[in-house]
Formats: C-alpha cells, structure tokens, sequence
C-alpha cells in the first residue's frame, strides 16, 4: 500500500483556540498541509468538530431542493399531500440520512437549524399559514404524512443502527 502525498492533509481537531500549527507531519520527506476542515466521504469536519460549516452546506443543498417542492406543491400541479411528502423525503430527507452518524454531534442550534428546512416544507405540502406554530407543523407532518421531527428521526436511525450492529456481532459469536 502507498500513500499519495498529493492527496493527503491533516487536521488538528481541538475545541480551544489554541491549534497545533507547528506539527510538521511528513511522509516520504513531503509536508503534509495543515487545513482547518475536511471533506471525508462527503461529510465536512471542521478542525472544533462543532459541525457548523457541514449543517450550512447541508442547509444550502435542503433549500435548493426545497424550492422545488414549494413549486410542486402549488395548486396547479395537482400533487397530494402523500407524493409530497415522499418528495421530501426522498429529496431532503436523504441528504439528511446521509448525514446522519454526524447529527448525533450537533448541537441543539444546529438541530433546530435543520427542523426549520422541514418545517418550511411541511408549510408548503399541508399549505399552512407561515405564522403555524412548530407544535402543530411537527403534529400534522406526523399525522398526515408520517413525518418525525428531526431529533425524532435522528433518534430513530440510532436505535435501527445500534440494533443491526447488535444483531449482527451476536450472530458472529
């Protein structure tokens, strides 16, 4: 096996100010650059771990996508409540899911960033006035088209993973 320099970097993850700027890292005599974030198998890390840049590039794709269920979802195109929640889903949702292992990191903040993005698209699917409190936008989501908040959701995923990681070293024993 051999590393490619080109393609290698570091990062120093703390949570104080003070970084780690004098570590001189080399492989095969090269320097390995210092970068304050890292992109890894699409999931930017920030060297403070706060995950603040990743919920804004997560942000800014959900609201691209977004714009299209508020298109779909006027009258004209005669979609159901159903179809777009399933557009949600698979259009939102999914960047969301991917991102997953990483939410259980976040902070309360940026959770409640990311429940604003789907807010918004319940508003639009269920055509709720912009001025719907969050307890009920979460209620009829639930209701009328099955779904979870994001902590919800995020819990979800947890239990399902822990669950098949379980099931599955029980099996290897």
């Amino acid at each position: 096996m051999k590393i490619s320099v080109e393609k290698s970097c570091l990062v120093v993850f703390s949570r104080y100010k003070k970084e780690s700027d004098n570590l001189n890292l080399k492989i095969y005599g090269n320097i390995i650059v210092s970068q304050k974030e890292i992109k890894f198998l699409g999931i930017k890390f920030d060297s403070k771990l706060n995950f603040n840049i990743l919920v804004d590039e997560i942000k800014e794709r959900c609201n691209n996508r977004l714009d299209i269920i508020k298109i779909l979802s006027n009258k004209k195109w005669g979609l159901n409540q159903n179809t777009l929640g399933n557009l949600y889903k698979s259009l939102v949702g999914a960047i969301l899911i991917y991102s997953f292992p990483c939410l259980n990191s976040f902070s309360e903040n940026n959770i409640k960033k990311l429940q604003a993005i789907q807010n918004t698209a319940v508003r639009s699917i269920l055509k709720l006035k912009s001025d719907t409190s969050s307890n009920i936008v979460h209620h009829e989501a639930f209701n009328k088209i099955k779904l979870l908040t994001v902590s919800n959701r995020l819990f979800e995923l947890s239990e399902r993973y822990v669950g098949t990681r379980l099931s599955h070293s029980i099996q290897l024993v």
